[in-house]
């Protein structure tokens, strides 16, 4: 508890007033959520897939993982606002593993969506690469008309592209101490070119770089420096996330993340995990600070390891 309470401290630090929310950067799984996403330098179950996936090919059994997330608010009444997530990893061989992903986010009228395939390849015994392709893709329903403008342009249209993520993953000589990179979007996919939009739909390349430390046997701290949109630099944060251990197969954690820009802050994020024989349970929670009257995401997960 004390170390727990030490991460928190320390997320606590580096809040100031402002939060940024991205749909395209609110996580996946629950164990990486609680960790406030802090992710790049651990990538050691399905959430590689999104997170790293270079640690696609340090797992060495097969782990299938589905989460379902109750978002930041309800949305409009009756429209299902929510997220889901699938992921699949095993190895092939002793140096390559395989992870494939699919992910859906949004509502009955407008969602975000996209397939994931992830390979992950052991250079050395402590050095790993690892490659995701992917399809994006959105999708908007039926929207009503307007009684003055008329019909919405969007209605009924959706456009896709194919995106590019890289990672590498070290263990260093430090015992129990990894660093990770992923370069996100390398090549910049534009969701929009083709609906009308023009160049708005292209996602920004992302870096991020992150380290992990296991403390004694039970605990584990891991930072991480994220630089949204590589190019133009307009949105970096750093994120510190933390478990520990607190009887056997019950794990707690906490996290979250600092923005470096004007008038803006961050997220909380908390979580616990509990493993029972090969099924995996884990719960977070998330809340940006300057959206607290949503009352926060909740977000579970459940795997099995075979």
């Amino acid at each position: 508890l004390g170390f727990i309470a030490a991460v928190a401290a320390g997320v606590f630090a580096v809040q100031s007033a402002d939060a940024v929310v991205n749909i395209q950067n609110i996580g996946a799984g629950a164990r990486s959520s609680a960790l406030g996403n802090s992710f790049v330098a651990l990538a050691d179950n399905g959430d590689a897939v999104f997170a790293n996936p270079a640690g696609v090919a340090q797992i060495q059994r097969h782990e299938l993982a589905y989460t379902n997330v109750s978002l930041l608010f309800e949305g409009i009444d009756g429209d299902n606002l929510g997220q889901h997530v699938a992921s699949y990893v095993q190895p092939l061989g002793s140096r390559l593993g395989l992870g494939i992903g699919v992910e859906r986010i949004g509502s009955d009228l407008l969602s975000e969506n996209g397939g994931f395939l992830s390979l992950g390849y052991k250079l050395s015994s402590t050095l790993m690469v690892g490659v995701t392709g992917k399809y994006l893709f959105w999708s908007v329903d039926t929207i009503p008309d307007d009684p003055v403008n008329g019909p919405d342009p969007l209605s009924n249209t959706s456009n896709g592209a194919i995106g590019l993520d890289l990672g590498l993953l070290w263990k260093s000589p430090i015992q129990g101490a990894q660093i990770g990179v992923l370069l996100k979007n390398a090549n910049e996919p534009n969701l929009a070119k083709t609906g009308g939009l023009g160049d708005d739909g292209a996602l920004p390349m992302d870096l991020h770089v992150g380290a992990s430390l296991l403390v004694a046997e039970t605990s584990m701290v891991t930072v991480q420096w994220v630089v949204r949109d590589l190019t133009d630099e307009t949105d970096s944060r750093v994120v510190v996330g933390g478990e520990t251990r607190l009887v056997e197969g019950l794990m707690l954690r906490a996290g979250g993340s600092k923005l470096f820009q004007d008038d803006a802050s961050g997220d909380l994020n908390a979580g616990l995990g509990y493993k029972r024989d090969k099924l995996l349970f884990d719960y977070g929670y998330h809340i940006p600070l300057d959206l607290t009257e949503t009352n926060g995401a909740h977000r579970f997960s459940i795997g099995y390891v075979f």
